[in-house]
């Protein structure tokens, strides 16, 4: 009996041996391929971006909480600026955001104007916007040189905000951050030298880094992304401006080559829906 039961132990032991090299075997053919050549670290880095892209563009609502450390450009020299943010997104046209640290500053898209407070400083501005988040972002960028610092990822199509014809670059290599697998990847344009790391689980960007070679406010970003939630629950008032009565209402100063081509916009306050 004894040896009955050891020779079956044997047996089995050797099937689950078997199996389980097999299994291994397949998976090591299934897993792609790490990229060799420069054509093959191009190719896999856009396809992961536009694999990320994909995933955000069918969100309806997402929200991100970020922490960014950047450097400012000043007259008195380059500034260190730290915040945490957290973001949330209902497409196509809503928008809300609060930042804590080096600035306090919430803001609000209600699909018709923007509302920006600072407490700090305890003063907030409005303006008429575009009716999408894709015209917004656009419009910040254009007449009033405002960057939002993910804003690439709230676009309804990322990778068209993040590779042109004139982007170089792609996949570098497998990293851990914060426990989880990514896929690192470094890109350049004109103006600016780019990385990310997309979580191989989901995809989703856990770290960016851009450095700006011709921008004249900002020299580097860094953000670092956690509590991804593409199925959020978003109460009805999140949009809905929430300015404290005894702040100050001042002008969102526009470009200057801009303000001689357009029409005069509305005093702080005065945007109604």
């Amino acid at each position: 009996m004894a040896g009955m039961k050891i020779h079956a132990f044997n047996r089995s032991s050797g099937a689950w041996l078997t199996l389980a090299i097999s299994v291994l075997a397949v998976s090591i053919q299934c897993a792609p391929r790490e990229p060799r050549t420069d054509a093959e670290r191009a190719a896999r880095g856009r396809e992961l971006i536009e694999t990320m892209s994909k995933k955000l563009s069918a969100t309806p609502a997402f929200i991100v909480s970020t922490t960014e450390r950047s450097e400012r450009i000043r007259p008195s020299g380059v500034v260190p600026f730290a915040v945490t943010r957290e973001t949330v997104v209902r497409k196509p046209d809503r928008l809300y955001f609060k930042t804590a640290g080096d600035t306090q500053v919430e803001g609000w898209y209600d699909g018709i104007g923007l509302t920006v407070v600072m407490h700090k400083d305890k003063v907030f501005a409005q303006a008429r916007m575009p009716e999408t988040l894709d015209r917004v972002l656009d419009t910040l960028h254009e007449r009033y040189g405002i960057a939002t610092p993910i804003g690439d990822l709230v676009y309804s199509n990322p990778a068209h905000a993040l590779l042109s014809d004139t982007t170089t670059g792609g996949w570098v290599g497998r990293e851990t951050i914060n426990g989880q697998p990514t896929d690192h990847l470094a890109f350049k344009d004109k103006g600016v030298n780019w990385e990310a790391w997309l979580a191989t689980s989901d995809q989703l960007p856990r770290r960016s880094r851009a450095e700006f070679t011709e921008d004249k406010h900002f020299r580097k970003v860094e953000i670092s992304f956690t509590n991804w939630n593409l199925a959020p629950t978003i109460p009805g008032d999140v949009f809905t401006p929430k300015v404290p009565p005894d702040y100050e209402g001042i002008a969102m100063v526009q470009r200057a080559r801009v303000l001689r081509n357009l029409p005069p916009e509305p005093a702080p306050g005065a945007i109604k829906k």
